[in-house]
């Protein structure tokens, strides 16, 4: 009875894992195998492929992003919250209010940035607000993932990420 039972369990597990809507691509998934054990018989390897957040190229951050959600908070309309990266380990952008500029380093899917130096203008209390937030997860950053058309840093002590889409160039007549 014990056999079927652990049977049955591992099979739903493993029933459920492949449940995805679509097969990842090779580059994202890894192979892990997990041993299940029956009683009063031998144990059984299992293989199982498990989806792996995708870290983008260091040439894929190049380029300018927009901000769309600020740890699961939103962002204000109307304020444009903007990072761009440039090849030379540059950074620079909008924090709502404040442009900011400094220097970053993207090596091994590790993002850092060095020190960041901005104006210092006054807006409004809430935009203030969201500029502060902005800086405090740009200075905790545990991972950066790429998602479709979006990047999303995740920062220390927070669940939701930093969502940014893409933003094309200004086109010059």
């Amino acid at each position: 009875m014990r056999r079927i039972a652990a049977l049955s369990v591992a099979i739903t597990a493993l029933a459920f894992m492949g449940c995805a809507p679509s097969d990842p691509p090779a580059e994202q998934t890894e192979a892990v195998s997990m041993t299940v054990q029956t009683v009063a018989e031998e144990p059984v390897e299992v293989a199982v492929d498990v989806v792996t957040e995708p870290v983008p190229e260091p040439a894929e951050l190049l380029g300018g992003w927009l901000l769309e959600d600020l740890g699961g908070r939103g962002v204000m309309d109307m304020v444009r919250t903007t990072m761009e990266f440039d090849a030379e380990g540059r950074v620079f952008g909008s924090g709502g209010c404040n442009r900011f500029t400094g220097s970053y380093t993207f090596e091994e899917g590790k993002l850092a940035f060095g020190p960041l130096a901005g104006t210092k203008m006054m807006c409004p209390e809430g935009v203030m607000d969201q500029e502060d937030r902005y800086h405090q997860a740009l200075g905790a950053v545990d991972r950066v993932v790429a998602d479709g058309p979006y990047l999303l840093i995740y920062v220390a002590g927070s669940e939701q990420p930093l969502r940014f889409t893409r933003m094309e160039p200004d086109v010059i007549d």
